[in-house]
């Protein structure tokens, strides 16, 4: 099967941007790019004119099968089974491949749900974006990320548990450094696993060749992960000039994550927030916006991502981080990047996906009007295409799935 675009404009993911582009799909694979391409036949010619093309969008900080309520805590109480949490999961897939994400990277289900779900896409038994799945998360006993994590305590348990998520085929190892905003009876920012735990957890994801990545806020608790050889920080709140100087050097990966803060702070304790959440992401918040514009500026390699799942922080929402992220300072075309071929490295599939180049997966998002000159492009979503198949588009404002057979 062979479909070929015209009237493009076009991202490819690695900063350049095309005007009047023709792009050709055979198959799972992009065939080929360029304006001379709509000379090529195929058997299904699509007119894109007004649209923009990007290689499809991934979401870097997802947690699949939260849902956004005002109490997250109170939800993970009462998904307290592992059909529940897949129900959630399920539904929330749908809604990230509506909003133009052809990929999640999940970071922390209950019952290792998020491995379960991307082996059912896999198989075609239901219909999801490309799931990156840590599973359960590895956290200190009675840490942040207790509740649907593995508690550990020393570098053996780390270790053990490290090997367990890699032996039930996690595609990253998520790490808890630090505590958290949405943890009751903890201070944010606080270590919680040390420098050797963390260290042993990055020892076995190396040996068996993926990636890690940690929830981590704070200076000691950031300066443990960059120290022990931590691929990506999730939040970095507090990051200062020496963290930032040591991520270049690494090539450490930041998740900022804005969201989840702007979203507490601005729906406050009337919508239903607790009051804890409320007054840690207010002190968080003093810091976190501005080290981001440095980090930024600085030339830290930055994901796009938001949390998904904490509070009013839905999972078809990405498009207000690249809001946020652009009125901080970052150019449009860095935010395509954050958002398609920076995902990709981090998940170590850059030579598959994340890019519009020949012999790559033919995973697409389209959208209505051009972003550099129009930003609320990004929520106008028209079509999505994974694997060489349309599997979302909007029509005549009505939302459309491929059935799964």
């Amino acid at each position: 099967m062979t479909t070929r675009f015209d009237n493009l404009i076009l991202y490819d993911g690695r900063g350049g941007r095309v005007e009047n582009c023709s792009l050709l799909i055979e198959g799972d694979r992009i065939a080929a790019v360029d304006r001379e391409v709509r000379n090529h036949p195929a058997e299904t010619i699509i007119d894109c004119a007004g649209l923009t093309c990007m290689p499809g969008w991934m979401q870097c900080h997802s947690h699949i099968a939260l849902d956004g309520l005002p109490n997250m805590q109170a939800q993970i109480a009462r998904d307290n089974s592992e059909s529940a949490v897949m129900c959630s999961a399920v539904r929330n897939s749908l809604r990230c491949l509506k909003s133009g994400l052809v990929a999640v990277r999940d970071m922390g289900t209950a019952f290792d749900v998020s491995v379960k779900l991307r082996n059912a896409i896999r198989e075609n038994k239901l219909l999801g974006p490309h799931l990156y799945a840590s599973g359960r998360v590895i956290c200190m006993t009675g840490g942040h990320g207790a509740d649907f994590g593995i508690e550990v305590d020393g570098m053996d348990e780390a270790r053990k548990a490290a090997r367990g998520q890699i032996k039930r085929g996690v595609d990253l190892l998520k790490i808890m450094a630090t505590g958290g905003g949405q943890s009751k009876g903890m201070k944010a920012g606080v270590p919680q696993l040390n420098f050797d735990e963390i260290r042993a957890v990055v020892e076995e994801a190396q040996h068996a060749g993926i990636p890690t990545a940690a929830h981590a806020q704070g200076k000691e608790g950031v300066m443990n992960c960059l120290r022990a050889g931590v691929e990506s920080i999730e939040h970095g709140v507090t990051l200062d000039d020496e963290q930032i100087e040591l991520m270049i050097k690494q090539g450490t990966y930041f998740c900022p994550t804005l969201m989840a803060l702007w979203y507490v702070i601005e729906k406050g304790v009337a919508s239903g927030i607790p009051q804890y959440v409320v007054d840690k992401c207010m002190i968080q918040s003093e810091t976190h916006f501005d080290g981001f514009a440095k980090a930024y500026k600085a030339g830290v390699r930055i994901l796009a991502g938001t949390d998904a799942g904490t509070p009013f922080n839905y999972q078809d929402d990405i498009k207000n981080e690249i809001f946020m992220m652009n009125k901080l300072g970052m150019s449009v075309g860095d935010a395509i990047v954050s958002l398609t071929y920076t995902p990709a490295q981090a998940c170590h599939v850059q030579n598959k996906t994340g890019s519009i180049e020949t012999g790559k997966w033919a995973d697409l998002t389209f959208i209505d009007g051009d972003p550099e000159n129009d930003l609320d492009a990004f929520g106008r979503v028209k079509m999505v295409y994974k694997l060489g198949k349309k599997v979302y588009w909007n029509e005549c404002g009505e939302d459309r799935f491929l059935p799964v057979l």
